[in-house]
């Protein structure tokens, strides 16, 4: 299903199953580094592979901008950047403060929108708040959301104390 919340975009089930278990495994059986908040592994679409995630959000953002059209025909040219996580929080991590995806270094003050794919199921939690919207996803494998990169969409990740929790997340910045 396709809807909108507040500008935020929300497709479910964009990935398969199969395809959420192989990034979850990739994820599992590579070397991650580990941020204060969580497991990561940074990636680039030209060397993942995990190639199909490029055209599963390009096809979602096509159809994100045919909603928002001044996203077409009113700004500067953007795009998917290459660059994006595969995230892994283990029981009782989330990135729990506050925080937007625009900010003040050169590779996020360019950027326009979020996006975020989860990988697994997470009952207990594990979803990410969107206070200002007064707004709280869920975390289902293959879900979905895309949203705008400014203040007006802080959000936070919403602990699971029992579960772990994967996604893919990345961003769509200037040229």
């Amino acid at each position: 299903m396709l809807r909108t919340k507040n500008y935020i975009y929300i497709k479910s089930k964009t990935l398969t199953s199969d395809e959420c278990n192989s990034i979850i495994n990739y994820i599992n059986s590579s070397s991650t580094f580990s941020a204060k908040f969580y497991d990561a592994i940074y990636c680039d679409i030209d060397t993942t592979p995990h190639k199909f995630l490029f055209n599963v959000v390009q096809n979602n953002l096509e159809k994100y901008v045919e909603k928002h059209i001044f996203l077409k025909n009113n700004l500067c040219p953007w795009a998917i950047s290459k660059n994006f996580n595969l995230q892994k929080y283990s029981p009782g991590q989330s990135y729990y403060p506050e925080h937007m995806e625009h900010g003040k270094n050169d590779h996020d003050s360019i950027r326009l929108l979020g996006w975020m794919i989860y990988l697994n199921d997470v009952k207990d939690g594990g979803g990410t708040r969107f206070p200002q919207q007064n707004f709280t996803t869920k975390a289902r494998a293959g879900d979905l959301y895309i949203w705008p990169a400014g203040w007006t969409h802080s959000h936070y990740g919403v602990v699971s104390k029992t579960e772990t929790k994967y996604i893919v997340t990345g961003w769509c910045s200037f040229l």
